[in-house]
């Protein structure tokens, strides 16, 4: 035993001579973990025995199926399944990754929902060989489920707990971090005992594309701003393949957590991240700020989705550069009608007076074509608008032929480009003019200090290219953000007949990047 700056450290052996109390050293996660016969707050560790899992090459796989349960108040109560993801693993049976939500479990149990975080760690490990992809996660998720179903339906003695009519199975949101965050999609679409009514992807990690379309059910995502893991952000591809795919109507949201880093999220991952940098390990946020905003999203996200079926975001006019008590960028993506997107086959002519305009891929291959600008997702190609300007009053038109009377808001997804000087490292803004059959038009003011107009602190950084050149990158991420204006405001004009679209910027010069346009 030893006290450094008036904390006490221990050694897990001390354990054994507590009564009621023991504890084993986890190396992988550098901590002891300890149990008691009595949990408090319901929240039980538990051992349901052993498993086996298929092995198409040789006899199946054995594993311990363990994992944290909270056990709420009431009956029927909908369900929250934390997966975590790939983290140093020495034996599965070991290493509990699975403890480090044991936090979100105890609160979410209070709350009314009954919430488990299941050890996955043999999909991680090497032990008797390692399949692709996510095939024994799902293997486990439905092997604890259907023992879950079992201890919901009164059989005794599966769980250290009675979970008689506890649960809810056709109620479930379910939780995925790091790997786990891409793997959800896949176990929520293979799954046949639980009926999956939402996702939370947290600082996703994506290994293999995506098979198929991906599950049409609401979905959140959230990529911290210092992930020294996932360093790509993979969580921006992930939300552009949901929203991009064919025939989906579920709503979908990304949440840039500025601040943020990829281990603060558990308790059971030590900082810092493996491949962040000196300068990002000190801007990073506090873990215990980091997890109360991961409570606040899931726990809202849980409530919302099981009450009306929409993720928090969808609907809201005015999206929050804060929540949870952290600085957020929102991107939203619900039901809509398309008036805009870059990169269309056919491509509008644009009117533009005093304003350059190109059309820009801002590839992380050497396909870029849109400089030093930086999007999170690590995409191959993703087609933009640049608009460039050095004089005020600078505008550009971009013929529509809609009917908005249906709708209620105008979305832009737009961006700064923080790494172009002719910003000069102010935030910017844009006025927003609908144009309608008659002539007639409207003008709605989006100012200056709105997140997605923000400049965001960085610098140009040049590395080594091919050949003799040089490619060069803003050293800070700069995601696309959502406005919303709500049609009502422009008036006087004939919503049902829109001909055009103007933006028009007050600076004396700027650059900002448009990816598309929509009415909700």
């Amino acid at each position: 035993m030893q006290i450094e700056d008036g904390t006490t450290f221990v050694s897990p052996e001390l354990f054994d001579h507590v009564e009621g109390i023991t504890a084993a050293w986890d190396g992988a996660t550098n901590t002891a973990v300890a149990t008691t016969a009595t949990p408090a707050d319901n929240v039980y560790v538990y051992d349901l025995g052993e498993g086996a899992l298929d092995n198409p090459v040789r006899p199946d796989t054995p594993y311990r199926m363990q994992g944290v349960i909270g056990v709420p108040e009431g009956e029927n109560c909908p369900v929250v399944i934390f997966l975590h993801g790939s983290h140093p693993v020495e034996k599965a049976s070991e290493n509990r990754y699975d403890l480090g939500f044991s936090y979100l479990v105890n609160q979410l149990a209070d709350a009314g929902y009954l919430a488990i975080s299941m050890n996955v760690a043999i999909n991680y490990s090497f032990e008797d060989g390692e399949l692709s992809g996510c095939d024994r996660t799902v293997q486990v998720v439905e092997q604890q489920s259907e023992l879950l179903r079992r201890a919901i339906a009164g059989e005794e003695g599966i769980f250290p707990c009675d979970l008689t009519g506890k649960g809810d199975l056709s109620r479930v949101i379910l939780v995925g971090h790091s790997r786990a965050g891409a793997d959800i999609l896949t176990v929520a679409e293979k799954t046949e005992i639980l009926g999956i009514q939402g996702l939370v992807s947290v600082a996703p990690s994506i290994i293999t594309p995506l098979e198929g379309a991906p599950v049409d059910v609401p979905t959140g995502i959230i990529i911290p701003q210092y992930d020294g893991d996932v360093t790509s952000l993979d969580g921006g591809k992930l939300f552009d393949e949901l929203e991009s795919a064919e025939g989906r109507v579920s709503d979908a949201e990304l949440i840039y957590l500025k601040e943020g880093d990829h281990s603060g999220f558990s308790t059971a991952l030590v900082r810092p991240d493996p491949f962040s940098s000196q300068e990002d390990r000190n801007r990073v946020m506090d873990r215990s700020r980091q997890q109360a905003f991961l409570s606040a999203y899931v726990m809202d996200f849980a409530d919302q989705v099981l009450t009306d079926g929409h993720t928090p975001f969808a609907g809201q006019t005015e999206l929050p550069e804060s929540y949870g008590g952290c600085e957020v960028l929102v991107r939203v993506d619900e039901e809509s009608h398309v008036l805009f997107q870059a990169g269309q086959e056919t491509k509008p002519v644009l009117a533009a007076e005093g304003i350059q305009t190109e059309w820009v891929n801002a590839s992380s291959t050497v396909s870029n074509t849109a400089g030093a600008f930086r999007l999170p997702g690590g995409f191959i190609e993703y087609d933009l608008l640049r608009l460039q300007w050095e004089q005020p009053g600078s505008r550009v038109q971009i013929p529509v032929e809609a009917d908005l009377s249906g709708s209620s808001m105008l979305q832009l997804d737009l961006a700064q480009d923080s790494s172009d000087p002719l910003n000069r490292q102010e935030d910017q803004s844009v006025t927003v003019i609908l144009t309608d059959s008659s002539g007639k038009s409207a003008t709605v003011e989006v100012p200056a200090g709105t997140a997605a107009l923000a400049w965001q602190e960085g610098t140009v950084e040049y590395f080594p290219g091919v050949g003799e050149e040089e490619f060069a990158q803003y050293s800070t991420f700069t995601p696309l953000g959502t406005v919303r204006i709500e049609l009502s405001a422009f008036q006087g004009i004939d919503l049902a007949h829109i001909t055009g679209i103007t933006l028009e910027f007050t600076r004396d010069s700027g650059s900002v990047m448009l990816r598309e346009i929509e009415a909700v």
